[in-house]
């Protein structure tokens, strides 16, 4: 008779164990949902942010110095590629596919570019942009921008009588230890050249990278 007189609280007590974990088991499921829902949130937090520090999609935030970020000034990870260079005096009788020498530069990061012989040396493989202003006062011509001994843009230097000139640009795909020069397709040519200075005339090439691939 005591037996059957406790079944019923035994059944409640047992009844109550088993929803209690159930819905232990519920909680932590839909902790565990949420948990995995914030390290999502956290982890595209993590991207935008790096984007926006460096420029940089991939950018790894854990290896950034926090000291640097607190300074303002970000040190990009990665060595830049640019120069700029120019044409510092003139010249004349340049013939057919002579590479233009611009011997000196403006900004020359890594001295890929070689002032001896105007050639640029890509150190690895990416985007470039180039632009070239090439100034004379001879016949009309034909300026190229010449990659591993291929033309791959151009540009039209007319002759209305007098001195002109004529810019390019041009966003290519370039291979690392690929050679990149601006040559002329003409003959006997005059390409203009001066200091840095008002009224002189220059002639200039000028790249940089702008993405790693």
């Amino acid at each position: 008779m005591m037996l059957l007189y406790y079944l019923p609280l035994l059944f409640a007590i047992v009844s109550t164990a088993e929803l209690t974990t159930l819905l232990k088991g519920r909680n932590l499921t839909s902790l565990e949902e949420r948990l995995s829902k914030t390290e999502q949130r956290l982890n595209a937090t993590e991207r935008v942010l790096g984007q926006l520090l460096t420029g940089r999609s991939d950018v790894d935030l854990s290896s950034l110095d926090v000291l640097v970020l607190r300074s303002g000034t970000l040190v990009d990870q990665s060595d830049p590629v640019i120069f700029s260079a120019y044409k510092s005096s003139s010249t004349s009788g340049v013939s057919i596919r002579t590479i233009i020498r611009l011997i000196h530069t403006y900004i020359n990061i890594g001295n890929h570019y070689h002032t001896e012989d105007g050639i640029f040396i890509a150190p690895q493989t990416g985007i470039y942009m180039f632009h070239w202003t090439i100034a004379s006062g001879s016949s009309d011509f034909y300026t190229q921008l010449t990659v591993r001994g291929t033309s791959r843009a151009s540009s039209y230097v007319p002759h209305p009588g007098g001195s002109d000139s004529s810019s390019a640009m041009v966003i290519i795909n370039v291979n690392k230890e690929d050679h990149v020069w601006i040559q002329i397709y003409g003959s006997g040519e005059y390409v203009y050249g001066g200091s840095i200075g008002e009224g002189n005339i220059q002639s200039t090439f000028t790249g940089i990278l702008l993405r790693k691939t």
